[in-house]
């Protein structure tokens, strides 16, 4: 027998187990993924609201979470609303994440958006509200709130 034939199939082998991987690590196994049906609504100090579609939730060890909103990532232009929040739980609370970094694109007019709060989850995490400060502001004074579903 010729191991020629042998050592091509090693090599198709061997070329599909990337795909093959990458494939099984983008399926629906448990890991968050873009939905559609997520959403944030973000009310701006000045009294405007504004709706943000599709999410991508992630809660995971340590008590670590992201939450994103809208953006490049999901299918959009990088012109696109973006609000991305990353968090961990609050000690001896659950039910309310410290937010100490994130992104927030809101469009020129509101463009100094604070990258610092706190959130509530409620649901089973899937949904909550937040309230954004401008980090060092020492009156506490909300300046960006709103609610979210995860889709």
């Amino acid at each position: 027998m010729s191991t020629r034939p042998m050592r091509s199939w090693a090599v198709v082998v061997l070329a599909a187990m990337p795909l093959l991987l990458g494939a099984w690590t983008l399926s629906d196994n448990g890991v968050p993924h873009w939905d559609p049906n997520g959403k944030v609504v973000v009310k701006t100090p000045d009294e405007v609201s504004l709706v943000i579609h599709s999410s991508f939730c992630s809660f995971g060890r340590h008590g670590y979470v992201r939450l994103r909103f809208g953006g490049r990532l999901a299918g959009h232009t990088t012109d696109m609303l973006y609000l991305h929040l990353v968090a961990h739980t609050r000690e001896g609370n659950p039910a309310v994440l410290d937010i100490f970094d994130g992104v927030v694109t809101l469009g020129p007019k509101w463009d100094d958006a604070p990258h610092t709060g706190t959130a509530h989850v409620q649901v089973a995490r899937r949904r909550g509200t937040f309230v954004l400060v401008r980090p060092g502001d020492v009156t506490g004074k909300a300046r960006y709130t709103g609610s979210w579903k995860c889709g």
